[in-house]
């Protein structure tokens, strides 16, 4: 299963953005598109609904939402039958294994999404920001959009 990132989300819900059609396309098709069991083979991280809230909610965007259209969306996503992956009680314990590998405090919003997907088995991040996961071994990153 593959999770996706906050990116994506801000893109394809923001129409001045350069990479607005493709995302939104991208959503569309893997909320739509189910396995052999009636599944979705995606799950959205509910980090990932909090940074989205915050940056397509941001002034300086190319087309800022306002708050309560943000919340809107978020519902809508909550709605739509997406598994919502929480962070587990391990998290804190994962991402403070995470951090052993590195020495500087940047990324570590990256780190925590990170512990919430190795903590509930997920190996697939689609991102815009591939690079951002590198080191991640278990960790299948695709940028969708390129």
């Amino acid at each position: 299963m593959y999770a996706v990132n906050t990116n994506l989300l801000v893109y394809a819900h923001n129409a001045d953005s350069a990479f607005h059609e493709p995302a939104k396309e991208f959503i569309e098709s893997i909320l739509n598109t189910r396995d052999d069991n009636g599944n979705l083979k995606v799950c959205i991280p509910a980090q990932v609904l909090v940074e989205f809230i915050n940056v397509i909610t941001w002034s300086r965007l190319e087309s800022p939402l306002s708050l309560p259209d943000a919340l809107h969306l978020v519902k809508q996503y909550r709605d739509s039958g997406v598994t919502i992956l929480h962070p587990k009680t391990s998290q804190l314990d994962t991402l403070l294994t995470l951090f052993e590998s590195v020495t500087t405090r940047k990324k570590v919003f990256d780190f925590a999404l990170v512990a919430t997907l190795k903590d509930n088995g997920i190996n697939g991040l689609y991102t815009v920001n591939t690079k951002d996961f590198v080191d991640f071994d278990f960790l299948d990153v695709v940028n969708p959009l390129g």
